[in-house]
């Protein structure tokens, strides 16, 4: 026995009666969960039981809680969207800014998996190398604009770090912020990439 007690009716977020469960609805609560309650208080366990099932049933699915966090992972950055539209490159960055915002916000619990192993998955790098393509098209140094995807990214995941504490850092905050930080992209762009920002390309293997 694996000591979990399962009741006798299906919990919340079970298949219907009937229905075989799915990968994709293993992912699917695997995601609410983390999204709603943190990484931190996620467990194989946990979501066998409010999938009413045993542990062993998700490796039908599933072969380890590392693939199941990359998998996790995968569909939700696969499912964020950059702006489109004829902006100036210093708009569309702006642009790109509160969108990112506004969706990692929607499923702040996602944001820190996402950070930690977006990277490793196909959805991650595609991501990045949309945001470097559009700048790089309108001009910008590539190693620049590779500098002004983790300036964009700190911006947007520190603004959301305080709301999580629930003591929100407001949109004029963000908006503030977010304009020091296109100050500074616009001055880099303006001027030869150093030597720092072109090694960080280099160690990211984006040249």
């Amino acid at each position: 026995m694996d000591g979990v007690h399962l009741p006798t009716e299906v919990r919340r977020g079970a298949p219907p009666r009937g229905q075989r469960l799915t990968r994709a609805a293993v992912l699917d609560r695997a995601a609410d969960l983390i999204a709603a309650d943190g990484l931190a208080r996620f467990s194989l366990r946990r979501l066998a039981q409010v999938l009413g099932v045993r542990p062993n049933a998700l490796y039908n699915h599933v072969r380890s809680l590392d693939e199941l966090l990359d998998a996790v992972t995968e569909r939700f950055v696969r499912d964020l969207r950059l702006p489109t539209g004829e902006l100036d490159w210093q708009e569309w960055i702006r642009a790109a800014a509160r969108e990112l915002r506004r969706q990692l916000g929607q499923r702040s619990g996602l944001t820190a998996l996402a950070l930690d192993r977006a990277g490793s998955t196909a959805a991650g790098p595609r991501l990045l190398g949309e945001f470097i393509d559009r700048l790089v098209a309108a001009g910008v140094d590539r190693s620049v604009a590779h500098l002004a995807w983790h300036t964009v990214l700190t911006v947007v995941v520190g603004s959301l770090e305080p709301e999580r504490s629930a003591t929100p850092a407001g949109e004029a905050t963000f908006e503030a912020v977010l304009d020091l930080a296109l100050t500074g992209i616009v001055q880099a762009a303006e001027e030869p990439p150093s030597a720092q920002v072109t090694a960080l390309l280099a160690a990211h293997r984006l040249e």
